[in-house]
């Protein structure tokens, strides 16, 4: 009674971890749990863009809801409804145009393009010169004919529709109510930090509504411009290649230059001097946009780099595929400005310009 039972050490519990080992065992779980955070938002990434998606339709929402409301609508309720049927409107009356004002038209030059740019790629290898203009295109497209890699992009129609519908929808019950997952984002931040994430998500918010507004409005200008360029050039479909030329502003870069690919290819099979006045047109119109255009739209939103949004947009397309091109802009325009708010300004404590200040209001 009352003797101590003395445990040899070789029956000590062998993975009794010692007092000096915990920090790196926990550093070690946490490791693990950010991998297999990283491999799950990896294979949900299509699941991903949809959400991002649809948190850009409800912004169009609200953002036409927040017009009607300053032009007089008091309720916000009847606002935002009239707002999501006016969007509904302009992505239906897109359709249509696409579809059947000028879906024959589009039709055509889509099902004609393999063969017209295969006849391109055969002229000029004729030459030593375009013989290497078309093995540099070959390298840079990796390998295949320029056609082969276009007919690859015009597959899954069907489910770029689906997506689209999915995202228009999920937009409507995230601008019904945006409030819980806003308060969720903040509830998941440390408490010290919490009025920085409010006012980040102020600002990303505010930054998003202006980038779609820029948006619309290039897309709409930049339409005119080509379809006036291309008329006056001679080409038939001039009003269908210029309504491809405004979609294809969305994404900066590398969809103006998919959209001027079927237009300098049917200036081609046209022969004469319809292909140098339609290259003469595209470069007038780029230096408009270069030099006027965009300039005066990014002093009204953000100036990001353009090299930046380059390489991100390209850097997005390999990791999440053709899908995640069309939300690379904004996709970098919330990593801007988050980083810009939480990291530079909040944790760097550098003094930063915002967004335009005669915009904010």
């Amino acid at each position: 009674r009352g003797s101590i039972v003395h445990v040899p050490a070789r029956m000590r519990p062998v993975f009794q971890p010692s007092a000096e080992d915990w920090p790196y065992l926990r550093r070690l779980m946490w490791t693990i749990v950010a991998a297999a955070t990283i491999l799950v938002l990896w294979r949900a990434a299509d699941l991903l863009l949809l959400v991002f998606g649809s948190i850009l339709a409800s912004v169009m929402y609200r953002s036409a809801a927040r017009l009607l409301q300053r032009i007089g609508a008091h309720n916000a309720k009847v606002a935002l409804g009239i707002g999501i049927l006016l969007v509904l409107a302009c992505f239906a009356l897109m359709g249509w145009l696409l579809g059947v004002q000028f879906g024959a038209e589009i039709g055509q030059i889509l099902g004609n393009l393999p063969g017209t740019l295969k006849q391109i790629e055969q002229s000029m290898s004729t030459s030593p010169v375009g013989r290497a203009i078309v093995q540099a295109v070959h390298a840079a497209a990796g390998g295949g004919t320029i056609a082969n890699h276009l007919g690859a992009l015009m597959l899954g129609g069907g489910q770029i529709l689906i997506n689209a519908l999915i995202i228009l929808v999920g937009g409507m019950f995230i601008a019904a109510d945006p409030q819980p997952y806003l308060r969720a984002m903040v509830l998941l931040t440390p408490p010290k930090g919490r009025p920085a994430m409010e006012h980040a998500i102020g600002e990303v918010s505010t930054a998003l509504r202006l980038w779609l507004k820029e948006k619309v409005i290039g897309m709409a200008l930049m339409g005119v411009l080509i379809s006036f360029g291309l008329w006056l050039s001679g080409l038939q479909a001039w009003a269908a290649l210029g309504l491809l030329g405004g979609l294809g502003e969305f994404v900066p870069y590398v969809g103006p230059t998919l959209a001027m690919i079927p237009a300098i290819a049917l200036a081609a099979v046209a022969g004469g001097g319809v292909l140098w006045h339609t290259v003469v047109a595209y470069t007038i119109i780029r230096l408009i946009e270069a030099y006027l255009l965009t300039p005066y739209l990014n002093r009204k939103v953000i100036s990001i780099p353009p090299a930046l949004t380059l390489f991100v947009i390209l850097g997005v397309g390999a990791v999440f595929g053709i899908y995640g091109v069309f939300f690379a802009g904004a996709l970098l325009v919330v990593t801007f400005v988050g980083i810009r708010e939480l990291y530079l300004r909040d944790t760097l404590g550098e003094d930063l310009d915002g967004l335009p200040k005669e915009t904010k209001d």
